[in-house]
């Protein structure tokens, strides 16, 4: 299982959902600001990521927040 899968699981098992479209918004996911900071946080941590705050407040899809983590582990 890849990083990308790993946080997609990670968020489904959060929200309690059997599946997830990366292009929806991380609103209507359910997660709000706190949420998503929490969500950064911890892939920090796992993944050892290092996420500048512009890229974290410019955050609106689960799609947008998987392209900044292709970035950084290139």
């Amino acid at each position: 299982m890849n990083i990308y899968d790993e946080i997609i699981n990670s968020i489904k098992e959060k929200l309690n959902l059997k599946e997830i479209d990366t292009n929806a918004t991380l609103a209507s996911l359910g997660l709000d600001s706190l949420d998503v900071v929490e969500c950064v946080l911890d892939i920090e941590e796992k993944y050892k990521i290092k996420f500048e705050p512009t890229e974290t407040q410019e955050l609106k899809t689960l799609g947008d927040l998987l392209k900044v983590i292709e970035k950084k582990v290139k």
